[in-house]
């Protein structure tokens, strides 16, 4: 074999970007709207995993960029009411029980309220001071780190920038009034990408969660026979595979939080999405009483 040889060159479809050879496939027309747009490239990323030129991993990767240029902070925050926080007059035994309890790194320190964050504590900090055995006279003021405060409205994408400058690991995320709405870490903007990243002190949750009221909620990518199943139903044959393509087939656009839709006795209501993604979806038996109480059916 001549070493100097060159290869020959890429077929003219080798040569062709991925973006290139999906738009072949389908033969959409200039989009009016920003919404026809994001329609017609998930319809082209739908497409272009069904003729094998991109997998299901790439296809949610692309999907999640996408999503990324337009998340805002709200959207992927852990709410006010599940933050796992501390008050600064809590006692050092306490404190090393709640960290222990709660198995994050950092937690928020407030005064008086949540609404008064005045700092984080690391556990690395407090470990630093059982090693040397100085707990007595502890005051939690004397071992804070200043907390990063965002707005609601704030881009993620703008955030990620944020915190790679300041070498911050973690936000509070406010209303207009300065009232805590949230908090924001560097792990959930990657998770936005990258999919849920797990250690060994995660707990592994199921794919699908079954409501006491007989209910499901389930993940938009979960593939649409898990409803099949659960209800004994057989749903419409379309160019989907998940229960968030079944919700888009069905709204003929994009799913936006608190959409519903119907097929036979069932009831598909979008309970989480951004602006490009359905992200979960609860499915119900319109016959339930509780969703007539709550104004979804009539």
């Amino acid at each position: 074999m001549n070493p100097d040889k060159e290869d020959p060159p890429p077929e003219p479809e080798q040569r062709k970007s991925l973006l290139a050879r999906l738009s072949a496939l389908v033969p959409f027309g200039k989009p009016e709207t920003k919404e026809e747009l994001d329609l017609e490239i998930q319809e082209l990323l739908e497409e272009g995993e069904d003729k094998g030129l991109i997998g299901a991993i790439e296809e949610k990767m692309i999907n999640s960029v996408l999503d990324f240029r337009d998340t805002l902070a709200d959207e992927i925050m852990t709410p006010a009411v599940d933050i796992v926080s501390v008050p600064l007059s809590i006692p050092f035994d306490e404190l090393i029980d709640r960290v222990i309890d709660s198995g994050f790194t950092r937690l928020p320190v407030y005064h008086g309220n949540l609404d008064q964050i005045v700092g984080l504590i690391h556990v690395k900090d407090l470990l630093k001071i059982c090693a040397r055995q100085r707990d007595q006279g502890f005051h939690l003021a004397d071992h804070l780190l200043p907390v990063h405060i965002v707005g609601e409205n704030k881009p993620i994408v703008d955030l990620l920038r944020e915190f790679q400058q300041k070498q911050a690991h973690m936000a509070i995320v406010t209303d207009e009034f300065g009232a805590v709405r949230g908090l924001l870490t560097m792990e959930d903007i990657i998770e936005e990408i990258f999919g849920e990243i797990d250690d060994e002190y995660d707990n592994k949750e199921e794919p699908v969660e079954h409501l006491e009221d007989g209910s499901l909620l389930v993940p938009a990518h979960v593939g649409y026979e898990v409803v099949e199943e659960a209800f004994s139903v057989v749903l419409p044959e379309g160019a989907y595979e998940s229960v968030g393509g079944l919700v888009i087939h069905l709204l003929g656009r994009l799913g936006r939080t608190g959409d519903t839709a119907r097929v036979g006795n069932l009831l598909f209501e979008v309970k989480n999405a951004t602006r490009r993604r359905i992200k979960s979806v609860r499915v119900a038996r319109i016959e339930d009483d509780r969703l007539r109480d709550e104004g979804i059916v009539a």
